[in-house]
């Protein structure tokens, strides 16, 4: 049983298809004002039925303006909340998937992550990851989670991932989605629900939850440094992502 979402932090962070020729030709000029009126009402991406939409008004606009929204979710077993963070990023949704894609370079620039290294290719684009975080008081926690990117219907991306293997934490699930909005930016939602052994739950909850809204701030301000003062490295992981993307589509195209 999952209660309502509740904010918690808000803090600044930044073919067509066409009708066949012989038909348009019959067509008085009403009749394609109308066939044009529905195709373009079909086709047209679904802008408003995106991240948005999952706020409230008051958090939207927050959202818009630049500012971190953070949700969470009491879910029943659960020690831990599910986190919902979003937040807009000056950035297309391809540069965003290429700098989180980058599992390799995650350790330069997520806070208090050791250690991120790609260590198995199960296809060229669900990877299993080794991390490796600082943890206060505790030993520092290792663990292994395989991720799942994929493309979205209306332009954007999502990446999923679970927990394969940890020193301390049972269980971990969440997923990045980035959405499209407008010409040039992003709106992502970073999820994320982490079940942790029994030892740690009291300890370190504020801890995560602070340590998951900087690593979201952390990404969106590594994607638009990368847009505006590394934009070849940054042509180098969307040159990346689109060969993933394109070797993941001819693998399941084979026979």
């Amino acid at each position: 049983m999952v209660r309502p979402a509740k904010v918690i932090s808000g803090k600044r962070g930044l073919a067509r298809r066409a009708a066949p020729a012989f038909l348009l030709l019959e067509m008085s000029g009403l009749r394609l004002f109308f066939l044009l009126a529905a195709v373009i009402c079909v086709t047209t991406p679904r802008a408003t039925a995106g991240l948005l939409d999952e706020l409230d008004a008051s958090d939207r606009a927050k959202v818009l303006a630049g500012h971190q929204v953070a949700l969470q979710e009491e879910v029943e077993g659960k020690p831990w909340p599910r986190l919902r963070i979003y937040q807009l990023v000056r950035a297309m949704p391809e540069e965003v998937a290429a700098v989180f894609f980058d599992y390799n370079n995650s350790k330069t620039f997520v806070p208090d992550l050791l250690h991120s290294k790609i260590s198995k290719k199960i296809s060229p684009c669900v990877l299993e990851v080794d991390y490796e975080v600082d943890v206060p008081i505790l030993t520092d926690e290792a663990y292994t989670a395989r991720n799942d990117l994929r493309t979205t219907e209306d332009g954007g991306y999502r990446v999923s991932w679970n927990l394969l293997r940890a020193l301390q934490t049972k269980d971990a699930t969440g997923h990045l989605r980035i959405d499209p909005h407008g010409e040039d930016e992003s709106i992502i939602c970073y999820t994320n629900l982490v079940t942790p052994s029994s030892g740690m739950a009291g300890i370190l909850e504020k801890l995560a939850i602070s340590r998951m809204k900087k690593t979201v701030e952390a990404m969106v301000h590594q994607v638009q440094n990368q847009k505006s003062n590394h934009p070849n490295d940054l042509a180098r992981q969307v040159a990346a992502l689109r060969e993933a993307i394109a070797s993941e589509s001819a693998a399941v195209a084979a026979p």
